[in-house]
Parts: structure tokens; C-alpha cells; sequence
């Protein structure tokens, strides 16, 4: 009897070490398919896009009302294309506006930080709209606080993103600062997908 049962134990534990061999080379024959199925999109699109994360400053230019020097990660000008209250209401002496809208950023990613666009760095105009919440001064109408969430609607190899800023007033004048930061996503085959 003990001789059958240590047989009948060997026979076991040769069908378990067979079964684990078997699933074990399934299973990486099925990651084997997994990982190649993962990978071919990247393998089939000609043109990959990255993620680029870019924060700086958004100056205003000394005797040009309206226009506006982005400096950091991205360099160029700012402009406002279109910009609509959407609610404002008053509290006291502050006044607070819901806007949207749409700008542009004429520029370039400063990926070597020299504070130009320089060839090979990823520039167009880079269109995008906004949402914005400001309180200002109903004595003065001037900025007290401002932020707004902008997105990326394309432009030369800028696919997608968002950025954000927060709005500070320069001073006592009707100028403002605004500080941003965010990530932008870039073809980088450099063309354009819209």
C-alpha cells in the first residue's frame, strides 16, 4: 500500500508540474500577443505625439494696450481674439465676471531656454479658448484677481493640452500679470492633424 501511494503522489505532482508548464507558456505566449498589440498603434501611426509641460509668464508690452509677451516654456505674443461676459454679479464694492472665449499664442515650446524660437522647436499659432472668473474694482474697474483654465484647439503641430493662469494686476494700472502653466500635446512629426 505504501508504494502505490508514493506512485500515485509522483503521478500527482508530474500532472501539477505539467499543468503549471502549460499555463505558464500560455500565459506568456498571451502577454507575448498582449504587448505586440499594445505596441502597434504606436508602430502603424506615422506620427507620434508627446506631452510637453510648459509654466511661465504672460507680460504685458509697454506702450501696446491689448498685447501681451509670453515668456518660459513658451515664447511669442498673446493675443485675445474674442472675449464674452457669460454672468457678473456684485458684491460690495467687487465685481465678478464669468467670461469665455478665444486667443492665440504666436510662438514656439523654448525647449533650450534661450528665449527664442529657434529651429526645430515646435511653433505655430497656437489657437485656444478659454473660461475666466476676475473680481474687479467697481470704483475702478481695475483686476483685483483673476483665473482661467484654456484649451488647446490645435495649431501647427499642437494637437491638444490645457493650460491654466492665475491673473494679477501690474501696479495701479489697467495692466495685467499673469502667471501659467500646463501641458501641450505635440506631434512630432511636426505637422499639423487639424
Amino acid at each position: 500500500m505504501a508504494s502505490s501511494n508514493a506512485a500515485t503522489e509522483s503521478g500527482i505532482r508530474r500532472l501539477r508540474r505539467g499543468r503549471t508548464v502549460r499555463i505558464g507558456a500560455a500565459a506568456s505566449g498571451l502577454a507575448l500577443v498582449l504587448g505586440s498589440l499594445a505596441t502597434a498603434p504606436a508602430l502603424a501611426s506615422p506620427s507620434a505625439t508627446r506631452q510637453v509641460h510648459v509654466e511661465g509668464h504672460v507680460l504685458p508690452v509697454a506702450k501696446s494696450p491689448g498685447v501681451y509677451r509670453v515668456t518660459g516654456g513658451l515664447v511669442g505674443t498673446y493675443k485675445i481674439r474674442s472675449e464674452r461676459v457669460i454672468h457678473a454679479w456684485t458684491y460690495w464694492t467687487t465685481q465678478i465676471k464669468d467670461m469665455e472665449g478665444t486667443e492665440s499664442i504666436t510662438g514656439c515650446v523654448d525647449q533650450n531656454q534661450n528665449e527664442r524660437c529657434d529651429a526645430g522647436e515646435p511653433s505655430a499659432q497656437l489657437r485656444l479658448s478659454f473660461s475666466r472668473v476676475a473680481s474687479f474694482d467697481t470704483r475702478t474697474d481695475r483686476l483685483i484677481d483673476g483665473s482661467a483654465t484654456h484649451w488647446v484647439k490645435g495649431g501647427g503641430p499642437f494637437t491638444g493640452g490645457k493650460l491654466t493662469t492665475r491673473d494679477i494686476p501690474v501696479r495701479n494700472s489697467d495692466d495685467i500679470l499673469s502667471i501659467y502653466e500646463g501641458d501641450l500635446e505635440v506631434n512630432e512629426s511636426g505637422d499639423s492633424v487639424n
